[in-house]
């Protein structure tokens, strides 16, 4: 009787466990980006912030008073947690949740720390002193003020929109969003297998417009960190994108038994006779989502050691493949 593969278990190798750190720390750099980084300069995050970034801007400037960013990015969240939960995974929704609520809760501290102390780490390294002379009845008034020339907007930008992507890949890699479109867009692909990125595009597009509000100059700004969050995104957030494993090994039981116990794909396996040693081996083929290959690997090779592995990446397949983000 073939001796069973003994799989060792480590805290940190538990999905569960790596989605939860994901998340967690994915969203605490996504709010850093968004307070320190983008609404210094000036600009808007996307999705379900940007939104809430341009309230909270229209009621400033026209009512006087100021909003509680986190606050309202939380409450604008709940109808696409619903959304998530329904249509995704209860698993995705509630990642999900965990990061809002974590961003809820750094982002009012950081703008708490903002108003209370005039706490902003890049104040002092990136803004300019503005020195203008004021004539009136013969007296003359010096007037300073600190100001973001557009250099350096352009770079916070820059830096703001990489960092934003970062932080939201990390979160969407763990198997949950960073909220608010990030789910609509999630829940079209499971569904409808339409481009995550395209659809995201679009809707942050409306955004850029609608900063025109506030200025030609913050537009233009806003649209630069939104190419560079897309770019950020696109690169990290492989969860849409398709490999194929192939193994070569003598285990077939115990390996089959494994992968079919640990994943929720399907596999193909088919006899095949070594060139060299003429010994009868097998061949599993296996499509996975392409944030599983390192499980992936990582079970086979515990299962047996002295299996060949190959993997081909960047395919485009269609027909029944499950494209869940989490299990």
């Amino acid at each position: 009787m073939p001796k069973k593969c003994l799989v060792t278990k480590n805290f940190f190798d538990n999905r569960d466990v790596q989605a939860t750190i994901k998340t967690v720390l994915g969203s605490i750099i996504y709010s850093l980006a968004v307070v320190w980084l983008l609404s210094f300069g000036g600009f808007f995050a996307g999705g379900i912030t940007g939104i809430s970034q341009l309230i909270a801007g229209f009621i400033d400037n026209i009512f006087g008073k100021t909003v509680n960013l986190g606050l309202f990015v939380f409450l604008l969240n709940i109808p696409l947690l619903i959304m998530g939960w329904k249509n995704i995974s209860k698993k995705f929704a509630f990642l999900t949740l965990l990061s809002i609520i974590t961003q809820t809760l750094i982002i009012s501290l950081l703008e708490w720390l903002a108003v209370r102390y005039h706490f902003q780490p890049f104040s002092f390294l990136l803004k300019e002193t503005l020195v203008d002379v004021i004539v009136e009845n013969g007296q003359i008034t010096v007037v300073k003020d600190l100001v973001l020339s557009s250099g350096n907007r352009l770079l916070l930008a820059l830096i703001g929109g990489g960092i934003a992507g970062v932080g939201a890949a990390l979160c969407l890699s763990g198997g949950g969003s960073s909220g608010g479109m990030d789910v609509i867009a999630n829940s079209l692909f499971v569904r409808r297998n339409i481009s995550f990125t395209k659809y995201s595009l679009i809707v942050d597009a409306l955004i850029v417009l609608l900063s025109g509000f506030f200025g030609l100059e913050t537009m233009l700004f806003t649209f630069v960190r939104l190419i560079v969050y897309m770019i950020a995104i696109d690169n990290l957030y492989i969860i849409y994108k398709v490999a194929k494993i192939e193994i070569i090994t003598e285990k077939a039981n115990e390996l089959r038994e494994i992968l079919l116990a640990k994943f929720h794909h399907g596999l193909t396996i088919y006899t095949v006779k070594g060139g060299y040693t003429l010994q009868e081996k097998y061949v599993f083929t296996i499509f996975v989502s392409s944030y599983e290959v390192n499980n992936y690997i990582t079970s086979i090779l515990e299962c047996d050691p002295k299996a060949f592995l190959s993997v081909s990446s960047d395919l485009t397949i269609k027909g029944n493949f499950s494209k869940r983000t989490i299990i």
